[in-house]
């Protein structure tokens, strides 16, 4: 079998100012509709995190396909290239069948939709059994004028991002501390951490963060999240007397900027937080053994990241604070879209076929192909698939890691615990606790599903802000120049981008 999988980094020109800115089963083979004696043939393209699956030979490819019918030709986009390489499939038109939108419902995405450039799905969705179980405010989250032109790929409405933070617990249990639950109990176990160096050589960091995309947020610093609802910072914005408040317009977040300030001036902080560019690389310094401290979620307490870690220190073992309390009470995790990326059907595809592309990612989204993404071929990739757990022989988690059976279930099915991915019993309990502990302290968006054409075409309304915050964290400046920057961004360019947002809010009304 020969397929033709990209799956190393690219330059490639965007064309157009638009697109600039912008088994285990026993399913048959005919639930995919069409004609069950010829496979649908569907060239699709998806974001790929980490390394691509096999490319020869691979036993967990060909049987999706033999289930659902499907010739199914995947390209595998490294992250890093996939904004360039999905600008330049959507201005080509016909290149693929099947595109994800991994910015789901955002400016980029609306324009196109305006633009004719995707399918309205919306009469293919009554005949689907399981991408029918997606919630109405998920849906909501994605439509456009009321209709469908992008499936949502499901995730949780709670515990995605960085919803929570991740702890050393041998650290914890070496100076007889317990798992931190309020903003004190963290702020002493990091000033234990610091003082004591438990990492050897003075290699210790508390707590690790980055830098904030100025782009969407002026931070100054990402991986902080639960640390600022413990302050009581909205959701990057609330309504207060039915009036749009931005985040770092609330006093709240001086506060929050005032402990990390603090943190900072204690050197509990990664310093080179400033110039690292994204989760991935707080996570690796955990990884490293060096890190005290990051903000994930339950899945970075599956065995897989346990492993790594512990190729740097054996004795090392992980802990997560479900929600921090801050000093008034405050604690929250945010309430999410509800999924990761929306699947699009260019309008160049034929109506019969887009029949057949939405059964076949109805067919992907079914309970088999829930249980086939962590098991694969049953003989192959795993031994047995009882009460969630998988179990595997060495051989097999190590032919399951080369053949990645997931990465070809293009849509996932709904499950509020998609985030607890342990294969081990006593870990996946734990991540579900979890999960069920944070989705009663959401934290919700006003403005979750709408965009504001203003702050689309000024990415750098941010820059100043986030620049001076910075130096405001890190004691170069007092207070009185980071005041400034948020007057002149809401007197100037957010109120346009404020009245936008409300003005969408109050048609929905």
């Amino acid at each position: 079998m020969k397929k033709k999988w990209l799956a190393k980094g690219m330059a490639v020109m965007m064309i157009g100012v638009l697109l600039a800115g912008c088994s285990s089963g026993t399913e048959s083979a005919g639930e995919t509709g069409g004609d069950s004696s010829k496979p649908t043939h569907i060239k699709a393209m998806t974001i790929l995190f980490g390394d691509p699956p096999a490319t020869d030979n691979n036993k967990a490819l060909e049987d999706l396909e033999k289930r659902g019918n499907v010739d199914l030709d995947v390209t595998f986009v490294p992250s890093e290239a996939y904004a360039d390489k999905l600008s330049v499939a959507v201005s080509a038109g016909d290149s693929y069948d099947l595109l994800l939108m991994d910015g789901g419902k955002d400016d980029k995405f609306n324009n196109l939709v305006n633009m004719g450039a995707f399918h309205d799905l919306t009469p293919y969705l009554e005949a689907t059994k399981n991408i029918s179980l997606i919630e109405d405010a998920v849906w909501n989250n994605a439509k456009v004028d009321g209709k469908v032109y992008g499936i949502p790929r499901p995730r949780g409405l709670y515990g995605g991002g960085e919803a929570s933070m991740i702890i050393r617990k041998d650290w914890l249990d070496q100076y007889n501390l317990e798992v931190p639950k309020t903003m004190d109990e963290l702020t002493h176990a990091l000033e234990i951490f610091k003082e004591n160096d438990p990492a050897g050589n003075g290699k210790t960091i508390p707590l690790s963060v980055y830098g904030a995309d100025a782009t969407s947020s002026p931070g100054p610093f990402g991986g902080v999240s639960p640390i600022g609802f413990a302050f009581g910072v909205p959701l990057t914005w609330k309504l207060d007397n039915n009036q749009p408040v931005r985040d770092f317009q609330t006093p709240e977040f001086k506060s929050f900027l005032d402990w990390m300030r603090d943190a900072w001036s204690k050197g509990l902080i990664d310093k080179d937080a400033p110039v690292l560019k994204n989760q991935q690389q707080a996570r690796s310094k955990f990884q490293a053994g060096v890190v005290g401290v990051y903000a994930g979620n339950v899945s970075d307490l599956a065995e897989t990241n346990v492993a790594k870690l512990q190729q740097a220190d054996p004795d090392a073992e992980i802990a997560i604070i479900d929600i921090l309390e801050g000093p008034n009470g405050d604690k929250g995790v945010p309430v999410l879209g509800g999924y990761y990326g929306l699947w699009t059907i260019p309008s160049s595809v034929s109506e019969e076929k887009v029949k057949q592309i939405v059964e076949f990612l109805d067919f992907t989204a079914s309970e088999e192909n829930a249980a086939f993404s962590k098991t694969g071929v049953i003989g192959v990739h795993a031994s047995d698939y009882k009460d969630g757990i998988v179990v595997q022989t060495e051989e097999e988690k190590k032919q399951y890691d080369v053949d990645k059976p997931s990465q070809f279930v293009l849509e996932n099915r709904v499950d509020p615990y998609v985030y607890a991915t342990s294969k081990e019993p006593d870990i996946l309990a734990v991540q579900k606790a979890s999960l069920d502990t944070i989705s009663q302290h959401g934290i919700e968006n006003p403005f979750l599903i709408y965009n504001s054409q203003t702050a689309s075409k000024n990415p750098d309304s941010y820059k100043k802000m986030s620049a001076i915050m910075t130096k405001y964290v890190i004691g170069e400046v007092e207070w009185e120049p980071v005041q400034n920057e948020i007057d002149v961004w809401t007197n100037g360019i957010g109120a346009q981008i404020t009245k936008e947002l409300m003005d969408q809010y109050q048609a929905d009304q």
